[in-house]
């Protein structure tokens, strides 16, 4: 017997609310999925106190492109990851 063979290609649902259309644009997405590549459990909850909104606000605002808070959760999710990275190498 064979092995069995996936010749479908399954595409994934991105999380995140936008198609880029720019150049700049694509170049947000790939850091937004770096950020998502390098944050862990509990930073959600850190931007969430950072920013004074509660942990599901700041994940949702993350994800949300055009909402108000975006570039302040990425900056705050930003932060905490730089900061967790700096301690560890201490």
């Amino acid at each position: 017997m064979g092995e069995t063979v996936n010749t479908v290609e399954i595409p994934t649902k991105s999380k995140f609310s936008f198609v880029p259309k720019t150049d700049e644009e694509k170049a947000h997405l790939q850091v937004l999925e770096s950020l998502l590549i390098d944050k862990r459990r509990g930073d959600w909850k850190l931007v969430g106190e950072m920013l004074s909104i509660s942990a599901g606000s700041a994940e949702k605002s993350f994800f949300r492109v055009y909402q108000k808070n975006h570039f302040e959760s990425v900056n705050a999710l930003q932060t905490v990851i730089e900061s967790r990275k700096n301690l560890l190498k201490q």
